[in-house]
Formats: C-alpha cells, structure tokens, sequence
C-alpha cells in the first residue's frame, strides 16, 4: 500500500470533506434548531462532532500528503499551531511530490487534468458554502440565544 497521497487528491479530499461539513451543519442549523427541533446545546455537540469528524480527515490526508513530500507523518502535528497551519496547509495542496521512490513508497502517478480541474472547482465551491454554512450558524445561534424571539 502507498502511504503517500498526491496533491490532486489532497486537495480533492479537503474540499469535498469542507463541503460535507458544510452541508451537514447547514441542514442541522435551518431543518433542525431553527424550527425547534433541538435546543442550542445540541446543535453545539453536533457542529463540534463534524468538526473532529473533519478534522480526522485533515489529520489523516496531511499525514500522508507530507509523506509524499518525504517528511514523516508525525510532522503533521505541528499543523495544529494555527499560524502554522494557516500557512502550511494550502500550500500542501499545491506543491509538487517527489516523481521518484522515497523513503515513504513508491511515486503517485501524475494527477490527471480531470482530477485537478475537479478540485479547482470544488475549492472554489467549498469556499462559498462553508461561508454559507458558518453564517447559518452562528445566526442560528443567535436566534436560539435570544428564545427563537
């Protein structure tokens, strides 16, 4: 099995996994709180279980997307500093591996053009609807602090 995980996919994984999250929390915010359907405490434990959920992911895809850069994968601790992790993580998504054998396995063929126009356009989704959905909850919350008034 090949631990190491191209740039195309990674950055295919972090926007689609975005996106999900995204979506997830805008349809427990609008379909499920705002219509009283759980309380304020409960939409807090959902949205932070999405956020582990995706954040296993992005733990998990940057571990091995520094393999592929040939660092090792506990390097990806020092992610969760965020003014290392603000920097760091987009250019994961952009710089190139290394087209020959490391020490983490054998090279990712090249990302085809498919894959990469797919996770262009899906970043450029996943930017809009995580705003989307962020401002959904928030004004939830807002709305359930104030007694949905």
């Amino acid at each position: 099995m090949n631990r190491r995980l191209g740039a195309g996919s990674y950055l295919l994984c972090m926007s689609l996994s975005v996106i999900v999250w995204s979506l997830l929390t805008a349809l427990a915010c609008t379909e499920f709180a705002a219509k009283g359907r759980v309380g304020l405490s409960e939409l807090n434990f959902f949205v932070s279980a999405l956020g582990v959920a995706m954040g296993s992911v992005f733990y998990s895809a940057s571990a091995r997307r520094l393999m592929d850069l040939n660092f090792p994968g506990w390097t990806v601790k020092v992610l969760a500093f965020p003014i290392i992790g603000v920097v760091v993580l987009p250019l994961l998504c952009f710089l190139s591996g290394q087209r020959w054998t490391n020490d983490f396995g054998p090279a990712r063929p090249p990302s085809s053009f498919l894959k990469i126009a797919s996770a262009l356009i899906l970043l450029l989704v996943a930017i809009p609807v995580c705003r989307w959905a962020l401002l959904a909850y928030f004004q939830t919350r807002l709305l359930l602090l104030n007694g949905g008034n």
